[in-house]
């Protein structure tokens, strides 16, 4: 690989999203980094998506287009791991978009280090579009000061982090080695909701070679109808995925110190299911929720949990009924 110039393999899976989807092409073609290879997964997208790609494909040679039968989200990005050849992947969301010069502000760390890094996480920020109420804010994705102090290196480990489950667990504010990657192969769930918190776990958990940037390089798109906000039985895909966190963690002799992080994972994952399901599923929801709560809770310690912040929302969990609850924390964003 040249350091100087490496190739970086931009996946983005697309599904209805021809209102949004040229300006993330945009903000992808016209990086300030030019070595890219842009693979587009046409996700069998019922609108006008493919037809936009098909245009823009034929502008910028980079762009290469798969068209499949619908496989979700999970399935589009791992067809897209499948096809890349780049030295780096990364991921984007058809409906956000790059700041100019993020990929080129990776190549210049790059450059600069000598220690190799597997995986460089850089900051974002959250668009919310609430039409309902009239709501468009932005907000950050997470604090880097929650990796701790920068003063020494910005390459960390996921023990580091104090809040290891908190908003570092998505993968579009990532970039991975994909030599790295390959000894690995970890792969996405098949059609599951939130599949993207169980590969950050397992790759976290791969390497202490991850290098944390400050800056703030790309825009999620936070809207009612995309996946998180619209939700039928794939619902409980929350808690699965949950299930399967908890596993890795406790592989890597990580579960004990991450527990309370871990608490406060399951109550905003039980919170965004309660908002956002059918309301004939929001009651056995929340009773599999609570079997999770139950068990957990007491594996604490009393007193530090009272004094967890998520601890007042726990108990409304396990205490409230799910539409209460809903009503309760409609406006929250989570």
């Amino acid at each position: 690989m040249d350091k100087n110039n490496p190739k970086i393999s931009v996946i983005m899976p697309v599904y209805k999203v021809e209102k949004y989807l040229a300006r993330c092409l945009d903000s992808i073609i016209l990086q300030t980094y030019e070595n890219l290879e842009i693979i587009c997964v046409n996700d069998g997208s019922p609108d006008g998506s493919l037809k936009i790609l098909e245009d823009y494909a034929k502008r910028d040679k980079r762009i290469k287009i798969i068209s499949q039968e619908n496989k979700g989200l999970s399935g589009a990005r791992n067809t897209g791991m499948e096809a890349m050849t780049g030295d780096y992947f990364t991921f984007i969301d058809s409906d956000d978009w790059l700041q100019l010069g993020a990929y080129q502000k990776f190549v210049d760390v790059l450059k600069r280090e000598e220690r190799t890094i597997d995986i460089f996480v850089f900051n974002g920020f959250n668009y919310f579009q609430e039409q309902r109420v009239k709501i468009n804010a932005v907000a950050k994705i997470f604090g880097v000061e929650e990796w701790g102090d920068f003063k020494d290196s910005h390459f960390k480990s996921i023990r580091q982090h104090k809040n290891p489950m908190h908003n570092s667990m998505a993968v579009w504010n990532k970039l991975f080695r994909t030599e790295w990657y390959r000894k690995y192969n970890f792969q996405f769930m098949d059609r599951m909701l939130a599949q993207d918190r169980l590969f950050s776990a397992q790759t976290y958990l791969a390497t202490d070679n991850v290098y944390v940037y400050e800056d703030y390089l790309y825009g999620y798109r936070s809207r009612p109808e995309s996946m998180c906000h619209a939700m039928n039985d794939n619902v409980f895909h929350l808690l699965i995925i949950c299930d399967k966190v908890k596993e890795v963690y406790k592989q890597n002799n990580f579960f004990e110190e991450s527990k309370y992080a871990y608490l406060e994972y399951l109550v905003r994952e039980t919170i965004i299911g309660v908002k956002g399901c059918r309301d004939d599923l929001r009651t056995p929801f929340l009773e599999e929720a609570r079997k999770r709560l139950n068990i957990l809770i007491p594996e604490l310690e009393e007193e530090r949990y009272k004094q967890d912040i998520r601890y007042e929302l726990s108990q409304d969990i396990l205490h409230l009924d799910g539409n209460t609850l809903r009503k309760k924390y409609r406006s929250l964003w989570i």
